[in-house]
């Protein structure tokens, strides 16, 4: 759904001045938004009509699927006009931060020991360190196997730090983490960098890890949220980003503490609208979200849910009444909540006019 809105969207303002990022999440939903379907029923082209708009895939989509382990494209589908994107150390040393967001760090040592590397890679130090093997395995980190003591974190400490790391980038990746890139292999944050108004980037995370999944798009959040907060005068940037991203919960979940990865998800709820950059999620249940998340978004779409799940308090916007039609709504039916309308209003959506198959 959150595709299709903004195709409609596309085609009723000037879109030449916005760009959207979608993270296609789930099998290969997302990867042929290009081509035209394979058959749309007639009351569904009826429905485009209706609003005035034609039945059409997307204009000037780029597709980005992660690397594999055989450096082949990791992904369900190869659609057209694709990219197959990797990290290697240069490309991920100054957010390794989000690496390590889903891993507990109460002393937060781990997060010391990351600001450590993040500040010296590159110095006399960290002369050694050239690719994530050898900054795993050698000075300053290591010597002779053995892990040592950097600056106050203990030599236990920094232990801990390598065996998550090295699950993380080497015994546990599906590929996406390399020494090098090769010739043919992206630098995503880079290929955003000279993201342009009118065109569609959708990137593929669906076959990747967890943990890769989320630096993915902590990666994507946080690449496109500092170019517009910097306002830096010498990029050409579009005058608004819409990133799409199906189950924000797993990214930025109730009642989890803060995480580098969930500050940048605030940072992007609370503030991101200013600056031209808005963040689109669908979820199986809103009370999944962050409380900052859901309470900051200037625009809720909401599908059938159960009587449990209305009575969160993240539903208080809602009557009773309309709380309990929550729960009896039809298949395709849902109710719009935005400052304008007084009430929620119930709409459909036509089908998508985009292959599905």
């Amino acid at each position: 759904m959150q595709c299709l809105s903004y195709n409609l969207f596309l085609q009723s303002v000037n879109s030449d001045n916005i760009a959207v990022i979608i993270l296609n999440v789930k099998h290969g939903d997302l990867l042929q938004i290009d081509q035209p379907p394979t058959a749309l029923e007639e009351n569904q082209k009826a429905l485009w009509l209706k609003l005035g708009l034609e039945p059409r895939p997307f204009d000037n989509v780029h597709y980005f699927l992660p690397r594999a382990k055989n450096e082949q494209p990791n992904s369900f589908i190869i659609p057209n006009n694709y990219k197959v994107y990797a990290y290697s150390l240069d490309d991920s040393v100054n957010k390794l931060d989000l690496l390590f967001s889903g891993i507990p760090d109460p002393t937060e040592t781990i997060d010391s020991l990351v600001g450590e590397i993040m500040n010296g890679y590159g110095t006399s130090n960290y002369s050694q360190v050239r690719d994530w093997r050898s900054l795993l395995d050698g000075p300053p980190l290591s010597t002779n196997g053995r892990s040592q003591a950097v600056g106050d974190i203990r030599a236990s400490s920094v232990g801990k730090f390598r065996r998550h790391l090295r699950r993380i980038v080497i015994t546990k990746t599906t590929g996406i983490f390399t020494n090098q890139r090769s010739r043919n292999e992206s630098h995503l944050a880079a290929e955003l960098n000279s993201i342009q108004g009118g065109h569609t980037y959708v990137v593929d995370i669906a076959k990747l890890n967890d943990n890769e999944q989320s630096f993915v798009f902590g990666d994507i959040v946080k690449t496109i949220y500092e170019m517009f907060a910097e306002t830096d005068e010498t990029l050409d940037l579009p005058e608004k980003v819409i990133i799409f991203v199906d189950e924000l919960n797993k990214y930025a979940p109730s009642g989890s503490k803060d995480s580098p990865l969930i500050e940048q998800i605030l940072d992007i709820s609370e503030r991101g609208r200013s600056l031209g950059v808005i963040l689109v999620s669908a979820q199986q249940f809103m009370s999944s979200v962050h409380s900052r998340v859901t309470g900051n978004s200037a625009t809720k779409v909401l599908g059938r849910s159960s009587s449990a799940e209305v009575m969160m308090p993240d539903y208080r916007f809602l009557d009773q009444d309309l709380k309990m039609s929550l729960t009896r709504l039809s298949k395709g039916e849902l109710l719009l909540q935005h400052a304008i309308f007084r009430q929620p209003v119930k709409v459909i959506f036509p089908k998508p006019a985009y292959r599905q198959d």
